[in-house]
């Protein structure tokens, strides 16, 4: 019986790891700006 709650353990472990690294990875793609919109030095309308 301990080897499966052991078993259990590692792969609620793993599941929680992988939930965790989803959102950090989630997290960045929202808070980094997208690569098309870099500010363009305006230029004079004359």
């Amino acid at each position: 019986m301990a080897n499966v709650l052991g078993l259990i353990g590692i792969v609620v472990f793993i599941a929680c790891v992988i939930a965790l690294a989803a959102g950090v990875t989630w997290v960045v793609v929202r808070l980094s700006p997208a690569p098309g919109k870099k500010k363009k030095p305006a230029t004079p309308a004359a």
